[in-house]
């Protein structure tokens, strides 16, 4: 899938959270189920945080064992800037720049239009 942005966005995090599979992290807070971004979880680990996907999580009360690696690296993106979708996941895309080869990150949904 294709998108154009639509509205500028400046990715967020300083130093976007990594995780690895089978790494345990503890459960801060939950997003709203009924919100704008559901199915994120804000979690600790050792020297990180960060929101992560609840997918990619196997909670037990407060604490959660990562099941996939996830990296929370979000894109710049100016008005006018194509992408080029892999996956979709709770409001974001993984994707790359078209005129950008390789350069993979996360992209909000709400910032986007379909091409």
């Amino acid at each position: 899938m294709r998108y154009e942005v639509v509205k500028e966005y400046q990715d967020a995090p300083e130093n976007p959270i990594k995780i690895e599979k089978g790494e345990k992290l503890h459960v801060i807070e939950e997003s709203d189920a009924d919100g704008d971004w559901a199915n994120w979880v804000y979690c600790k680990g050792a020297d990180k945080e960060g929101w992560v996907p609840r997918q990619v999580l196997q909670i037990t009360g407060t604490e959660a064992v990562v099941t996939e690696a996830y990296c929370a690296q979000e894109h710049t993106l100016c008005v006018g800037e194509r992408l080029i979708a892999e996956y979709e996941l709770n409001g974001w895309i993984w994707c790359e720049k078209e005129a950008v080869p390789g350069s993979y990150a996360w992209a909000p949904l709400n910032h986007l239009a379909e091409r």
